[in-house]
């Protein structure tokens, strides 16, 4: 008896130690399995070659494997960066996915995440030198491949996304993420997303949510992408010659390479930092981003502040020349007021007239350090009506030129002309700082004043020349013995079917402008 039961300890005992000889070996080949089951899954789902300098497993409080430089190659590219680079990582599973009983992780914690992707793919936007191109094709491409792993949630606060652009010369185009959670990375589903992203140029966060994929392994930038995104306190300082503390938020969907957002955009204090005053400028628009290399096609932009709107169209592209984005619009009036214009210009107290204003102009912002409106580019035409000037002297003395210009005489003591309404027009170009005007018209009933030259903004100097008509003789513009003394000199200055035509100048700064008229020849300074 007692023999049997010694003998049957001892079985017992060697059983316990091959079982638990067996349970060691066993759990150390778990590491190099989910190991290699990982590297097998991320291997098919990206047809990559996979690289991992060092790895490690543990088993309580749950199996954790973790990772140290791991790269992701694909196969069919031969680019010197890889396509994905993890500098530590840590997968977070259970025990049946230990036991091969299921395939999921509860959480992926990705420290040092940066994504390269490389100017490959199908519908990448062609090299085009046309002003407005298409960007690349909106459409999601096909992946039939099948992750085999089931990732509840991945942290990766930190990421680097670089999207290399396939045009020459442009530079990639890098997303900064501060904080970037997904949810139910699985089985050819679109992973839900919450993330934080830092917004280069104007400096602030963009806060987004949304969802993402599932990843196109043949070409990432096909990959489904969609959500909402808010963007607060941005600071438009850092583009010298504006101010202002922007805000925006709206909604966004579409591929990588083509992406459409719709959105606004709120800015209380907008200013130009030359003298004149802030005015809270909203605009509403749709856009679509190139995500290669973040150019934009902006139809339309839709801005009104006070009571004055203005429609745009064009976008922010990358041309040849030195790195940066060029803004190209075209920008109408949906409806203007010049006293609009001149207070966000000049300020409230230089709002020397009122009127409807029409404007069509080409505006081109190209990149650089200068101030904005240094750099500015403008080519158009204007047209402002029913303009009353805000100054009653200056006003006094058009009301009587117009009745004047009409050959109505000097009317009785005490009388006051009634009030005229004077039409500006013109076509105009802004290059250098310098403003060019052709076929600058000033209209009163009775006279017209036609003018071309330039304004320099710096240092605001005039020079205008051009010709001051009237409908009325010299002679028809006084009564009484004024009126006969000068009728012989009407013959003089009848021109052209105008009853009174010379030759005009206007010279000086905007401050001090100085007037001149050509009679007999020589050319007289007007006090």
């Amino acid at each position: 008896m007692r023999a049997s039961l010694r003998y049957g300890l001892t079985v017992f005992i060697l059983l316990l130690i091959a079982g638990g000889i067996a349970t060691y070996l066993y759990i150390r080949t778990l590491g190099p399995q989910l190991r290699d089951r990982a590297i097998q899954a991320l291997g098919e789902r990206y047809d990559a070659d996979i690289d991992l300098k060092s790895w490690s497993f543990s088993l309580l409080p749950h199996p954790t494997l973790t990772g140290n430089g791991l790269s992701i190659w694909h196969k069919d590219w031969n680019d010197p960066t890889p396509l994905i680079y993890v500098r530590k990582f840590t997968a977070i599973s259970d025990f049946p996915t230990l036991l091969n009983r299921r395939n999921t992780v509860d959480k992926l914690r990705l420290e040092g995440l940066r994504i390269h992707i490389p100017p490959r793919g199908r519908s990448i936007r062609p090299e085009t030198t046309t002003e407005h191109p298409e960007i690349a094709s909106a459409e999601p491409g096909h992946d039939t491949t099948r992750f085999r792993f089931l990732v509840q949630t991945i942290v990766a606060d930190g990421t680097v996304l670089e999207l290399e652009p396939k045009v020459k010369g442009k530079l990639p185009l890098q997303f900064d993420v501060q904080k970037l959670t997904l949810h139910s990375v699985g089985v050819g589903q679109p992973m839900a997303f919450k993330t934080t992203l830092t917004n280069a140029k104007p400096p602030g966060l963009i806060d987004s949510t949304g969802e993402f994929g599932p990843w196109q392994r043949e070409d990432p930038r096909s990959t489904p992408v969609s959500g909402n995104y808010t963007f607060q306190n941005a600071d438009l300082g850092v583009f010298k010659g504006i101010s202002g503390t922007l805000s925006s938020d709206g909604n966004y969907h579409g591929v990588l390479q083509h992406i459409e957002v719709d959105g606004t955009t709120d800015t209380p204090k907008f200013a130009l930092q030359r003298g004149g005053e802030p005015v809270h400028l909203v605009t509403s628009f749709h856009s679509i981003v190139n995500g290669s290399d973040g150019d934009t096609i902006l139809d339309p932009v839709d801005a009104h502040f006070l009571r004055s709107e203005f429609i745009c169209k064009g976008g922010v592209i990358h041309e040849a020349g030195p790195n940066g984005k060029t803004v190209s619009l075209d920008a109408v009036t949906k409806r203007g007021r010049i006293e609009d214009i001149l207070r966000l210009v000049l300020g409230s107290s230089k709002r020397i007239l009122t009127g409807e204003v029409n404007f069509k102009s080409k505006i081109v912002i190209p990149p650089g350090h200068e101030d904005v409106l240094d750099k500015l580019k403008l080519d158009g035409q204007f047209g402002i009506s029913s303009v009353e000037f805000t100054n009653s002297t200056l006003q006094q003395k058009l009301d009587v030129l117009s009745e004047r210009a009409q050959g109505i005489s000097k009317k009785a003591e005490g009388e006051s002309p009634e009030t005229v309404a004077s039409n500006f027009h013109g076509y105009f170009q802004l290059n250098d700082g310098v403003a060019s005007f052709s076929q600058l018209s000033f209209s009163v009933p009775g006279a017209m004043v036609n003018l071309d030259g330039d304004y320099a903004l710096r240092p605001e100097r005039i020079n205008m020349h051009g010709t001051f008509r009237m409908q009325a003789t010299i002679s028809q513009t006084q009564s009484g013995i004024k009126h006969w003394l000068l009728k012989p000199f009407d013959r003089y200055f009848e021109k052209g079917g105008a009853g009174f035509l010379v030759p005009i100048t206007i010279t000086g700064t905007k401050d001090h402008p100085e007037f001149g008229v050509t009679i007999f020849g020589k050319m007289r300074i007007i006090h």
